[in-house]
């Protein structure tokens, strides 16, 4: 009988840190004006950009440039995540949060043509993150190749785990 008055403060102080449980991802700067603020278009090298974001997501080369991608998301368990009995988190929890995204567009000398930055509020289904998860860890790494290439190019570090990092964000994404 005493046991459970032992293990009733003990669920409570449970229960309150994982409803306090929030989770980032990505790239902090990005949700920065005053770090991508600094960026000039017409003036600003891929050196810099680097220099002020770090490691980009991802990494895509268009027709006339090359398109940098940075996101950086907070997240927060909704009520039903935060229930941890029979795995009611898993299935019918989420998390609610917001999704802060900079592009940096190079023109072919390699000098900012322009960069853009947005914040969209998104729920993520927890069951739709894991699969999303499981989906990545089997697929290639392609966005990892192009920003490792990216980054040779410029003379700046790959930081594999960043990027694999970013692929979990981009995913949680679709």
């Amino acid at each position: 009988m005493q046991m459970r008055y032992v293990l009733l403060p003990f669920l409570g102080a449970l229960c309150l840190a994982l409803a306090a449980c929030s989770v980032t991802y990505g790239n902090k700067s990005v949700a920065s004006p005053e770090v991508y603020g600094r960026l000039a278009p017409g003036k600003s090298s891929k050196a810099d950009v680097y220099d002020a974001l770090g490691q980009p997501s991802d990494v895509v080369t268009m027709k006339n440039g090359v398109l940098w991608t940075y996101r950086y998301r907070k997240a927060k368990n909704d009520f039903l995540g935060n229930i941890p009995l029979f795995g009611v988190g898993l299935i019918a929890g989420g998390k609610n949060g917001d999704v802060y995204t900079v592009l940096a567009l190079f023109d072919r000398r390699g000098v900012l043509a322009s960069r853009t930055a947005a914040r969209q509020q998104l729920y993520t289904s927890n069951l739709a993150s894991l699969k999303r998860s499981l989906d990545v860890m089997m697929e290639g790494e392609s966005s990892h190749r192009r920003v490792e290439t990216e980054m040779k190019k410029i003379g700046r570090p790959f930081d594999p785990s960043a990027a694999k990092d970013a692929d979990l964000l981009e995913k949680s994404l679709d």
